[in-house]
């Protein structure tokens, strides 16, 4: 097989497994390969990451390219830039998804610097619209006032993804793929960071988290003022829900930048998402677009968020709380 301008991914991994953030990259780069005859290159760097290697072939990957070494261990910002680097110095792929991790946006400016190559940061889609393999990578900008669209002009194309923006690919262990180890001049060059302990913290489960909430409550500008907007997050705290706001009420000054949901604060994916007078921009639909179900509620039947929330009542958000809360009680 011909490892030469292929869509590459860099792979991330913890305990062994990928992260799902790196699946859901595998499954923008199985889209994109399916609109061009391309194959997908997964570039995974670590130590023992054999089982990890198969588990992307069976989430989309054509070949894992694997970078394995005890000083490969723990990421070392250094030495993962030079091992990827020789990885896309014998394989050439045409682009290469990064997640926007912690780790991957170190690694991302770190690989831009050491290739002389554009990086374009933070982006939440990405396509093909030329007979070429350019592609155009869509970002945010101006605090998710604009978008705007990028082409970068070397090679490979790099880009960092966040999580929660492109949809996986179910697992099939029945694909079949390539894993190849890449040869490292510096696997015995010492980490410049040596992990001695790593002690997990157990999980505070009195905490409501954004993140991690299975029922998420939205507050938009039809909460009208600060003490609205107080009201909607009682509401919240009394069915059991974690609490989040659109963009405007952050802006206003009535809450923190934590609690923000939408592309430009928190992407979150909970079983249910109850929009209270929150608009629908697309900063606020792409932070919610992995919610299983959405109910919304806003005065204007015009809003746009009725146009992709599953269900959708017209009228006064402080009419309808004690209501919902009344059938949530039912439950």
């Amino acid at each position: 097989m011909e490892w030469k301008n292929n869509i590459g991914v860099y792979l991330e991994a913890s305990d062994g497994r990928l992260t799902s953030l790196s699946v859901e990259l595998l499954g923008k780069a199985r889209q994109l390969a399916a609109a061009r005859p391309n194959q997908v290159l997964g570039i995974l760097a670590g130590d023992n990451l054999e089982s990890a290697a198969q588990e992307a072939i069976a989430y989309g990957a054509d070949g894992v390219a694997l970078l394995q070494s005890p000083h490969l261990a723990a990421f070392d910002a250094g030495l993962y830039t030079e091992a990827v680097a020789k990885a896309l110095s014998l394989y050439t792929p045409s682009v290469l998804f990064i997640g926007a991790s912690p780790n991957g946006r170190d690694l991302g400016g770190r690989l831009s610097a050491r290739l002389d190559a554009g990086l374009v940061a933070d982006c939440i889609d990405v396509r093909y619209e030329g007979d070429d393999d350019t592609l155009t990578w869509i970002r945010p900008a101006y605090t998710g006032k604009l978008f705007v669209k990028i082409q970068t002009t070397t090679r490979p194309q790099l880009g960092t993804v966040s999580d929660k923006i492109f949809h996986g690919n179910p697992k099939d262990g029945s694909r079949k793929g390539e894993i190849f180890p890449v040869p490292l001049e510096s696997a015995g060059t010492a980490p410049a960071v040596k992990v001695l302990d790593f002690t997990p913290l157990e999980q505070l489960k009195e905490v409501l988290d954004l993140d991690t909430a299975d029922i998420v409550v939205g507050a938009g500008r039809g909460v009208q003022n600060e003490e609205g907007m107080r009201e909607v997050q009682s509401f919240a705290k009394r069915i059991g829900a974690a609490f989040g706001v659109s963009k405007p009420l952050v802006d206003a000054g009535w809450a923190p930048y934590e609690w923000q949901v939408g592309v430009t604060g928190k992407k979150i994916a909970p079983k249910i998402y109850i929009a209270l007078g929150i608009s629908g921009a697309i900063q606020h639909k792409l932070g919610i677009q992995e919610a299983g179900l959405i109910v919304a509620v806003n005065k204007s039947p015009d809003a746009p968020i009725f146009q992709f929330a599953h269900y959708g009542i017209v009228g006064d958000l402080f009419d309808v709380m004690p209501e919902l809360e009344k059938l949530l009680k039912k439950e």
